[in-house]
């Protein structure tokens, strides 16, 4: 099948999508109407846009959407199958050789598996994330953690010497070891108050938004050593150079624990990190332009996530990458997709419900911080549809503006940040007191954090039960070829030596599979 061919499958795709019956589209029922589409399309010239917006918008404009019932987790408590339960055996036996401890099954599905351990000494837990099928994702997953190593709100990742057994034994292609959160996804938080049949409060939703839009700057700004906390404000330059992480929903946020984590003290609200960077690629000026490269990522993501920049009708007017013929929307994939994509996060904290499968856009004229924009949004219902005034309405006129159609239309991070900060210093419906004490009774007591013990002498600090978890150096950094530490430099003889013995076993990996763009 030739480029041609996927273009007017994702074309025909689309099309289905955009009305609401993609879970209803087969390639093989239509392959003769894929086969006789008009692309790229002549007439008219250029995509029309949106018509106007409904002159009386109320409750019966908006379908109202499903609310949450379950979560993944409620899901899976049925525990993993038989293979699943295989390899986490294995995984057990080859790490206790390396006095780790193991826990539980975390979670799993197509791509890998992840298993909770226990530090030797009994002290800090350890998320291992191991693929499943030889897919590569995990290599492109560490250089991404790589790349946001200095973020307070993405998930850590921890170098271990003991990943070296992983990558040297025949279980999985790779594995990654990552920071607990001891409270789990979002998706539980949501579930668990949608069954309560209560609300998040106004302080509580600014105060996740703001964690948020922090982690949304790192990933604008990949590489950046950031000091105290993320910040858009301090940045004299323009993002360029931008993580797209194609996957942020309530299933990749975490949850961790209150304290002070940089300078940002998390009482109201318990952190929240941004996880999973497997599906993440940069996308800057020249990526834009590459057309192969941005037609196939326009089905990467969940299916409810795709972005305006990938379903857009926009596409059906353009062979070439749209962003090389001056599209607006269409394939421009960059900080503001992300910012899209958190919308729908707010939007599920707001409402406590899933995204309609057919987007309902709605020509919504607002002030987004000194400009005016008069574009279609994804969260007309929260302004319109009544069944929300509860909610602080600025919060919901942000959301609907983080959910507008074109990027250019959406805020920027230095204005999400600047907005969420005056909110912040605002009086809200409820004081910070009354917040941290409604914070203490939906996720339990804060867990006091134990101080870090002293670092090992230099010398005994390669033996992983030595010292307490090190974020970077090592052995993984040591194969990027940096080196910043004695502990790298020892990490580094000593895999030296185990490669040297003769009785080594030789690195097994599989032969990664090709790629499935389609579901049929």
């Amino acid at each position: 099948m030739g480029f041609l061919d996927v273009q007017r499958e994702q074309t025909d795709y689309f099309a289905y999508y955009r009305m609401g019956r993609h879970s209803s589209w087969s390639r093989h029922k239509r392959r003769d109407a894929i086969h006789n589409l008009e692309f790229p399309r002549r007439r008219p010239a250029r995509w029309p846009g949106f018509g106007p917006p409904p002159p009386h918008p109320g409750r019966n404009t908006f379908r109202e959407p499903e609310p949450y019932r379950k979560s993944q987790e409620d899901e899976k408590k049925e525990g993993p199958s038989t293979g699943v339960q295989r390899r986490a055996r294995r995984l057990e036996r080859l790490l206790a050789q390396e006095g780790m401890r193991f826990e539980k099954v975390l979670g799993w599905g197509g791509f890998g598996m992840a298993c909770l351990f226990t530090m030797p000494g009994g002290g800090d837990k350890v998320v291992v994330k191991i693929e499943l099928e030889g897919r590569d994702t995990i290599e492109k997953e560490r250089r991404n953690y790589e790349l946001m190593h200095d973020a307070h709100h993405i998930l850590h990742m921890y170098n271990l010497a003991a990943e070296e057994a992983i990558e040297e034994s025949d279980l999985a292609a790779g594995g990654l070891f990552l920071e607990f959160m001891e409270r789990g996804t979002l998706e539980k938080w949501i579930v668990k108050m949608a069954k309560e049949r209560k609300t998040f409060s106004d302080r509580a939703l600014w105060t996740i938004f703001d964690c948020l839009a922090r982690g949304l700057v790192a990933l604008a700004y990949p590489g950046k050593q950031w000091r105290a906390e993320e910040s858009a404000v301090n940045c004299n330059e323009s993002p360029r150079d931008t993580l797209v992480h194609f996957d942020i929903d309530p299933t990749n946020i975490l949850v961790g624990g209150f304290g002070t984590f940089g300078q940002r003290n998390h009482s109201v609200a318990p952190i929240h990190k941004i996880g999973d960077l497997g599906l993440g690629e940069i996308f800057n000026f020249r990526a834009r332009r590459e057309t192969e490269r941005v037609w196939y990522a326009r089905q990467s993501g969940k299916v409810y996530l795709y972005t305006p920049e990938q379903f857009t009708e926009e596409w059906d007017w353009h062979i070439a990458a749209p962003a090389s013929d001056g599209a607006p929307t269409a394939g421009n994939y960059r900080e503001s997709m992300n910012i899209w994509q958190m919308g729908w996060t707010m939007y599920a904290l707001i409402t406590l419900c899933w995204p309609n499968e057919k987007k309902e856009p709605f020509v919504y004229s607002s002030k987004v911080f000194d400009r005016t924009v008069k574009d279609a949004t994804y969260g007309g219902d929260l302004l319109y549809s009544g069944r929300y005034d509860d909610t602080d309405r600025d919060l919901r006129r942000l959301v609907a503006q983080c959910l507008y159609h074109s990027p250019l239309s959406r805020p920027t991070l230095r204005e999400l940040e600047v907005n969420i900060k005056d909110k912040l210093r605002a009086r809200l419906n409820n004081s910070e007191e009354e917040a941290r004490a409604w914070a203490k009774r939906f996720y339990g007591e804060p867990e006091r954090r134990r101080p870090a013990p002293p670092p090992a002498p230099a010398r005994e600090r390669w033996n992983v039960g030595a010292h307490p978890l090190n974020r970077f150096g090592g052995a993984a950094r040591a194969r990027f070829g940096k080196v910043f530490s004695n502990e790298s430099i020892l990490d580094l003889e000593r895999v030296r030596r185990r490669r040297a013995d003769e009785d080594h076993r030789p690195v097994i990996r599989r032969q990664p599979q090709p790629r499935r763009f389609w579901r049929d």
